[in-house]
């Protein structure tokens, strides 16, 4: 009798040790002899404990269940699905001649899109008053902080200064996102107020360019330079943080 081929769900649960004994036992005979699923699974078990020793040093900070190892894949999955649905849904369109089709397109991508919303959830995790701490190299030196950034990144862009604003960096983290690596730099003010400054690849369907946003209390600028996303996060209301972002709005 010919084993059921894994399921995605399956392997996932597998490389997190969740099958019972029997499934996990078929499994195990299944990847034995599919070099390439096993692979996948390894590739699966090194996310999961990339993404946990990222979220290891937030102590007593519950993490919310979105930030499960697992339930960050099991999105990312169903991110693909509704991507790969959506590009069939434009291929037919192609083929049927519609140059509305496009716009249609982009116009559904764009309305369930909310450009930057990783680095605004940066800003709540690591540059609230609560923790304002939490960053991997510390250093308030602009000079060091760009070297940091250029061992992890190629060719990124010049850190921003804002310390005509009041605003000093007080260090750097290491993210992981799901577009691939990511970095943020947080910079506060005597008051305590926080800007955070971040880095990540391009990835997914929509390419967005230069704009900004309100989430709450923040608000998310964002632009596109050389070969990465770039982003400034800060609160929404404050004097000091509207002179941040005037200065950094594209017509300023």
């Amino acid at each position: 009798m010919t084993m059921p081929t894994p399921s995605d769900q399956e392997l996932h649960a597998y490389a997190d040790g969740q099958l019972d004994a029997d499934r996990r036992r078929e499994v195990e005979r299944y990847l034995a002899n599919h070099p390439d699923a096993a692979r996948e699974v390894d590739a699966i078990r090194q996310q999961t404990d990339g993404l946990r020793r990222q979220h290891a040093d937030l102590g007593r900070f519950a993490a919310p269940p979105r930030l499960d190892p697992a339930q960050i894949r099991l999105a990312q999955a169903a991110r693909r699905r509704r991507a790969m649905a959506l590009a069939a849904s434009l291929v037919l369109m192609l083929g049927l001649g519609s140059v509305g089709g496009w716009q249609i397109r982009d116009a559904a991508i764009r309305a369930n899109y909310l450009p930057m919303a990783d680095a605004v959830q940066a800003y709540r995790m690591f540059a609230s008053d609560a923790a304002p701490s939490m960053v991997d190299f510390r250093s308030s030196q602009p000079a060091e902080l760009q070297a940091w950034l250029n061992r992890h990144f190629v060719q990124p862009a010049p850190l921003p200064d804002f310390n005509a604003f009041g605003f000093q960096p007080v260090g750097g983290r290491l993210m992981s996102s799901e577009y691939g690596p990511a970095a943020m730099v947080l910079y506060q003010n005597p008051a305590g107020e926080s800007v955070l400054y971040y880095v990540r690849p391009p990835g997914g369907v929509v390419n967005f360019g230069d704009g900004k946003r309100r989430d709450g209390d923040l608000t998310a600028q964002y632009w596109k330079q050389g070969r990465y996303f770039y982003g400034v996060v800060s609160p929404s209301d404050t004097p000091a943080a509207r002179a941040v972002q005037q200065a950094v709005a594209p017509d300023a």
